[in-house]
């Protein structure tokens, strides 16, 4: 994920021009691609001195915020699941020295 410093690049001259905006959402995408990979990801902060949106970029910052959401829904309910299974899993008793195989449905 993004790290602050990613932005220092973008200069004051810059903070009104969609090169601008479009190197932060460009950096958002691929932010978004990474973060089903990323064990441990470091919270986005937003560029600063980039100024209001530009209008041509505004759906393309719409399709990027839907993406966010999607995957936050997906990594949420992975999580659940996760859960689910690491309860199950603890719920076998470990009385028996040795390795004996366990068998147990996740589903039924």
């Amino acid at each position: 994920m993004a790290q602050p410093d990613d932005f220092a690049q973008w200069e004051e001259d810059d903070a009104h021009s969609p090169t601008g905006w479009e190197e932060a959402l460009t950096q958002m995408e691929h932010d978004l691609q990474g973060a089903l990979a990323t064990i441990d990801p470091v919270p986005w902060r937003p560029p600063i001195a980039l100024g209001p949106i530009p209008p041509e970029l505004m759906e393309r910052a719409a399709r990027i915020l839907e993406a966010q959401m999607h995957t936050i829904r997906y990594l949420e309910d992975v999580r659940q699941t996760t859960a689910k299974h690491l309860a199950a899993v603890r719920s076998v008793p470990s009385a028996e020295v040795g390795p004996h195989p366990v068998y147990f449905d996740l589903i039924g």
